[in-house]
């Protein structure tokens, strides 16, 4: 009894011992995740509101959509679900407020992001020890690319969920016995295919995995052996194989892809050049070392000891690599001729972890191909001289790595040559150091100091980034907010979700009506009289009949741009916002039914000026009375020249688009204007509907005068105003 007591005794010592030194060994991992956690949870408590759209707001209509009724919608208009990452966040919107909710989001936002540190530790730990696996977990938890944690955008889910896969693929890789290998690999197999659902840009998961695959075989014993039977014809005809795949995948994606067919056949050089910006980014946010040394690390060095788990690892990191490189490169290449010519690290973040455990392995093992190494330095230092910093803004949200630069301009009035230099100094001298960890190995407590040193150095420059970034997105978001102006749900508030219409008119700047959305979800409809609003979430014009009734839409209530869109109805609530260099107003309206427009006017911006075509006041109903139009450049004191003004009063008239237009003219009013000038027309209008339209025939740019920057070619600044009775309107000046 007593030996079977004593062995019972030992063996849950054993337990104990085994889970307490479990619990031990991630207290380190741990501890990282917590501390970025925080900072990161502290950075989204600081951001104001949601900026980045139309991405944040399309994201966000879809998960709301799917938490209310259980299907994906953009503002009641079916949609796919877009991405698993509108699946994620549903649940946070079963929170009525909408100020809470959002705070939420931010905040699984940041735990799911930060969560990063695991995968990339247990696919370190594969390869080197703890302490080196920590640096490569904490490296890939603190690029500047966190700071997206207060955003609502794909890569919080997109980014852990890729480094999640690295792993499942890498441990079905290097795992031993059969059972568990198949195991692993069905899992590794199952998460790259769902790894497209969660960003499309993760479809290059599945291609990783694919030529993972292919750099194992050629690089396996069996494939050496077989390799050296291969005659001169052998090697030809491997070569014309290859190039015969690649024409091949080429012309099927050329098929069916139109963005495909047009980079690879017209702007390959741009997929070289826009990839290397993109790589140049991400370089300058993590410090260029790791860059150097994680390219570096694919390389086997001489006298290495021959290990599976690295050689596996390297055929994973160069087909991750490859992948979203030419991922990046592509998009880019394609993105510089549909819409802009950028810089998109955002679609190359996703390889960070692999630099990360591949400077992880570098600096613990000190080894290193020297030639590689110095070809990997020569690559950053082209990067740096490549890559556009773009320090003429506050944040570059696709390239968030530059965002050190330029909070650097910002604070410290570093310029782009200043900055160039300081990025080629840590190039080379992050090369050199590199060479001189390597060289010193056998001066193994000196050679430890300075990969040490090196490893603080590299995270202290990426948490700056991703400190800087976050600073970025949080003035930006605070200048948002004092665009739309609190309380923010004011729509919410009056409506209790009662569903409305937004109706504007001439909006170059979508960011107040977009706001103003995300932020009151009774909001299911925006729009704008001249189609102004042209980003996915805005419908075109909206129909009328002739009455001014809209056609096929009932709403309870309206958000409307005054003064040029007038509703019937009962006016609720007004509230001002920022726009045209000072305020504008939005009134809401409890619409009578059916939904009926009283008035409208078009061709006026923001700032009250007309534009290069002139504009348009139309009353759909009402009794006869005055219309009294204001003109005015009382605000151009430049001597541009006087200019005619013709005014044309006739018919309103709903075309076979259900949109009003001026029909026959039955009467002309002359007028002129000149700088500094302030004018009043007074017209005799009739009862029912009619339409007028102002002509300012001598138009001017502004930027022609004064240099400003303003190239809108602009008329005069006119306000519209109906009176039944002439006599009671007192005319402003």
């Amino acid at each position: 009894m007593s030996a079977v007591a004593t062995s019972r005794q030992t063996e849950a010592d054993a337990r104990s011992f085994t889970f307490a030194d479990r619990f031990l060994a991630a207290v380190p991992l741990a501890s990282v995740y917590v501390w970025l956690c925080g900072l990161y949870a502290f950075e989204a408590w600081q951001r104001a509101t949601p900026w980045l759209f139309t991405d944040e707001l399309e994201l966000t209509t879809i998960s709301r959509a799917i938490a209310s009724t259980g299907h994906p919608a953009r503002l009641e208009q079916p949609h796919s679900f877009e991405s698993l990452y509108t699946v994620m966040l549903a649940p946070v919107w079963l929170i009525k407020r909408v100020a809470t909710a959002y705070a939420a989001a931010k905040y699984v936002d940041v735990f799911v992001m930060a969560a990063v540190v695991f995968p990339v530790y247990g696919m370190a730990r594969m390869i080197v020890g703890k302490r080196a696996a920590l640096f490569a977990a904490a490296g890939a938890g603190a690029i500047p690319a966190l700071a997206y944690t207060s955003y609502l955008v794909e890569e919080n889910l997109a980014y852990p969920y890729a480094a999640l896969c690295f792993f499942l693929i890498l441990k079905a890789f290097v795992v031993r016995g059969t059972r568990r290998r198949r195991l692993w690999g069905a899992a590794a197999i199952l998460a790259s295919l769902v790894a497209p659902a969660v960003k499309g840009e993760l479809l290059m998961i599945p291609l990783t995995l694919v030529f993972a695959l292919l750099f194992a075989l050629w690089s396996s014993t069996w494939g050496k052996e077989r390799r050296a039977r291969w005659s001169t014809g052998d090697w030809i005809g491997f070569v014309v194989a290859a190039f015969g795949a690649i024409f091949f995948i080429s012309g099927v994606g050329s098929h069916h892809s139109i963005q495909w067919l047009t980079v690879t056949r017209l702007y390959k050089h741009r997929i070289i050049v826009l990839g290397d910006w993109a790589a140049g980014s991400l370089a300058i946010g993590i410090g260029v070392v790791p860059l150097i040394a994680g390219l570096t690390a694919l390389v086997r060095a001489p006298g290495e000891t021959r290990s599976h788990e690295v050689r596996m690892f390297r055929c994973l990191a160069l087909g991750g690599i490859f992948s979203f490189a030419m991922y990046a490169g592509m998009k880019a290449a394609y993105l510089s001729t549909d819409f802009a010519t950028r810089v998109e690290e955002r679609n190359l973040i996703y390889i960070a972890p692999l630099l990360f455990v591949g400077t992880a392995l570098l600096f613990e093992r000190r080894r290193a191909n020297v030639l590689a190494l110095l070809a990997a330095g020569a690559y950053a230092v082209y990067l740096m001289v490549g890559t556009p910093y773009f320090m003429d803004r506050q944040l570059y949200s696709d390239a968030l790595g530059l965002a050190i630069l330029e909070q650097a301009n910002r604070y410290i009035s570093w310029t782009p040559s200043i900055a160039q230099a300081v990025m080629l100094g840590i190039a080379l001298g992050g090369t050199a150091l590199l060479l001189a960890v390597v060289m010193l190995r056998r001066r193994a407590r000196l050679a430890v100091v300075l990969a040490a040193a090196l490893a603080v150095g590299v995270l202290g420059w990426s948490l700056t980034g991703e400190i800087a970034a976050a600073a970025g997105t949080n003035s930006l978001a605070d200048g948002a907010a004092a665009t739309l102006r609190h309380p923010f749900d004011w729509v919410d508030t009056r409506t209790h979700g009662a569903r409305t219409l937004y109706l504007g008119e001439a909006i170059a700047d979508p960011t107040a009506p977009y706001l103003l959305t995300f932020w009151n979800r009774s909001i299911v409809k925006v729009s704008s009289l001249d189609g102004s609003l042209t980003d996915p979430l805005a419908s075109g014009s909206p129909n009328f009949l002739p009455n001014g009734a809209l056609y096929a839409s009932y709403y309870n209530y309206a958000v409307e741009d005054w003064p040029c869109v007038d509703f019937a109805g009962t006016k609720y609530w007004q509230h001002s916002y920022r726009a045209g260099g000072g305020f504008r107003h939005w009134r809401l309206v409890q619409l009578t039914s059916p939904n009926v427009l009283r008035s409208m006017c078009v061709g006026i911006y923001a700032d009250g000026w007309s534009g290069p075509y002139d504009t348009d006041y139309y009353r759909f109903r009402g009794p006869a009375g005055w219309l009294r139009v204001v003109y005015s450049r009382q605000n151009w004191q430049y001597k541009s020249g006087a200019s005619p003004v013709h005014f044309f009063l006739g018919k309103l008239v709903v075309n076979a688009n259900r949109q009003p237009t001026l029909g026959a003219v039955t009467k002309t009013v002359n007028g002129t204007i000149d700088s500094g000038q302030v004018k009043t027309a007074w017209l005799r209008v009739p009862a029912g509907g009619f339409a007028v339209r102002v002509v300012v025939a001598k138009k001017f740019e502004p930027d022609q005068y004064n240099h400003a920057g303003d190239r809108r070619e602009l008329g005069a600044q006119i306000t519209y105003t109906f009176f039944r009775n002439r006599a009671s309107a007192t005319p402003r000046r």
